[in-house]
């Protein structure tokens, strides 16, 4: 694919919209009163029926570009952006947030003046719908950190929160060939900056800048929890198989097949059997293992068509460490009765599935 030479110093904004008529004059203004000039606006209209065309279209300046297309998701929204983008930056506004008027400024300068990073992050408040400050991005965060964040990003995507407060170089994303994967429905830029984190280092700017809105038609909170479970577990997968995944501590690697194997495949051991397969987990010492074996089988569904799996998983651990109690008297309890197994151990189930419906974002709305 053929990508826009790169003019210096431009700072391209992408902003994916869907159905965004309420906010998003808002967001564009906040890009037109940034005190850094240099910059486009690529907003990408996904499919909007309602008005979002028409308040996007009233603003005419040469440097915003408004694409229309046929509803593709957030993904397939971004990925318009990115091919259309000449600047030697990247920034990620969304429809309905706002950038303070230094943003572009504070991010550009920072990268400019530090040519050994390849993005930056800073600070923010999360708003209501009205644009009343709430808590800060920082306060949902881990770090901040600074340097290599691959693995940080692997554990888990609180280390930016939202795409809003990056600023990246657009470089290392043409030479990585990097898009955003159509399949994953929430997390596709969680996904994008861990790809994009493999090879580059970030610093960070302890400055607020940017107002993320959350309100009841977050994408966040909207996704029905089964593709918000599915879209993560895909995030969990892509991220063992990358190169780096390796360089991780044993302590990061345990923790994302537990979340990937115990949590969000609890309910399809074939795909758990699949997984369980990979180098990655078999290069986990075998107490690990045979600690997820154990736990994948005390949290399978309690449905007797997966007992010769469960049994498998339950023998697989008393082999991997002989001297683990709870799988040997586990795999007992199996064999003396699969059904009495699968009801004493039934309760557990309910964990996971609150675990999987339970929003990003319910904290930040303990304070609307």
């Amino acid at each position: 694919m053929t990508y826009p030479e790169i003019i210096p110093s431009l700072v391209s904004v992408m902003m994916p919209a869907y159905n965004a008529e309420r906010y998003i004059g808002q967001a564009i203004e906040s890009v037109l009163r940034q005190t850094y000039q240099h910059w486009e606006l690529i907003i990408v209209d996904d499919g909007s029926t309602d008005a979002t065309a028409d308040v996007a279209s009233r603003y005419q300046d040469s440097r915003i570009r408004l694409l229309r297309q046929a509803n593709g998701g957030e993904a397939s929204a971004r990925n318009t952006a990115l091919r259309h983008m000449r600047g030697e930056f990247v920034a990620f506004l969304d429809a309905d947030d706002a950038y303070l008027p230094e943003h572009l400024d504070l991010t550009t300068s920072y990268l400019l003046a530090h040519p050994e990073h390849d993005g930056v992050y800073t600070d923010g408040y999360h708003i209501d719908q009205d644009g009343k400050l709430l808590k800060s991005l920082s306060s949902r965060r881990r770090g901040p950190f600074e340097g290599w964040l691959f693995e940080q990003l692997v554990r888990a995507s609180d280390v930016f929160g939202p795409p809003i407060c990056l600023l990246l170089r657009r470089t290392p994303i043409l030479e990585r060939q990097l898009s955003y994967d159509i399949r994953i429905v929430i997390g596709p830029d969680w996904d994008f900056n861990t790809r994009f984190a493999e090879y580059a280092s970030f610093g960070y700017l302890p400055r607020m800048t940017c107002l993320y809105r959350v309100h009841q038609t977050n994408i966040s909170i909207v996704t029905q929890a089964q593709k918000r479970t599915a879209s993560l577990a895909l995030c969990r997968e892509k991220a063992i198989q990358l190169e780096s995944f390796s360089r991780c501590s044993l302590e990061t690697r345990r923790y994302v097949f537990y979340e990937l194997l115990v949590e969000l495949l609890h309910n399809q051991p074939e795909r758990q059997e699949e997984v369980a397969q990979w180098l990655q987990f078999k290069q986990l010492p075998p107490a690990d293992q045979a600690r997820l074996y154990r736990l994948m089988a005390s949290h399978a569904q309690p449905d007797l068509r997966h007992s010769v799996t469960v049994r498998r998983w339950l023998r697989q651990a008393c082999r991997l460490k002989p001297t683990d109690w709870r799988s040997t008297l586990l795999y007992s309890l199996h064999l003396i009765s699969p059904r009495l197994y699968g009801w004493l151990l039934s309760l557990r189930s309910s964990r996971a599935e609150t675990n999987a419906q339970t929003s990003p974002l319910s904290d930040v709305f303990e304070s609307l």
